[in-house]
């Protein structure tokens, strides 16, 4: 774990575990689908780190100033939680022991969606992908499929003004593993029709 162990700072914004059973009840069976904790102006994102880049973040509120964080590697954020517990393996893998949850701004995490490019020529510094789904024993649901957001130079994202709060969630991935929970998982629906069809998300 991060040696700053709370799970939540100051600014926190509660996150709570649920039984998966109790939340994957309410999810599509197949499509691409952004399956994500929100608030009204606010979307909870994850990326693991090693616990030198975690701190800082937590400390800060931001990544930009921290030594180790590497500015031009992309940085792949999920809103899937399961994702990144099986991404970091609950956070035991080497350099991904530190599962950060950042809040990002509705209209950042929006504006993200808008121009985030699949691979390809042109693809640029947002990239956008989608992914099997997980359950917490890692098997793969083929039919639903998750996004995940590659990041790279965006300056807002670096310096913090896309993002409310960021959360410490290496005490809630030690805690999903061993009783199965979640937290509040819903499908997002972005609000520009111009976001559905740019990301090829299934509504129904």
């Amino acid at each position: 774990f991060c040696t700053i162990s709370n799970i939540q700072t100051i600014m926190s914004r509660e996150i709570t575990l649920h039984p998966y059973e109790e939340i994957c009840q309410h999810w599509p069976r197949t499509g691409n689908h952004i399956i994500a904790s929100y608030t009204d102006d606010a979307v909870l994102v994850y990326q693991a780190f090693n616990n030198e880049i975690g701190e800082y973040a937590l400390q800060h509120q931001k990544f930009e100033g921290c030594p180790s964080y590497n500015f031009t590697r992309m940085t792949w954020i999920k809103t899937n939680f399961l994702w990144m517990m099986y991404r970091s393996k609950y956070g035991t893998r080497p350099n991904q022991t530190c599962v950060l949850g950042i809040w990002l701004k509705k209209q950042a995490f929006e504006d993200i969606l808008l121009r985030a490019r699949f691979k390809g020529p042109g693809a640029g510094k947002l990239r956008l992908q989608w992914d099997p789904d997980y359950t917490p024993e890692f098997r793969r649901i083929k039919r639903r499929r998750d996004i995940q957001l590659g990041i790279k130079g965006r300056e807002s994202f670096q310096n913090g003004d896309d993002i409310v709060e960021i959360v410490d969630c290496s005490e809630l991935a030690a805690l999903s593993k061993v009783d199965r929970s979640i937290p509040d998982e819903r499908v997002y629906v972005p609000s520009n029709r111009a976001i559905w069809e740019n990301i090829q998300l299934d509504l129904e």
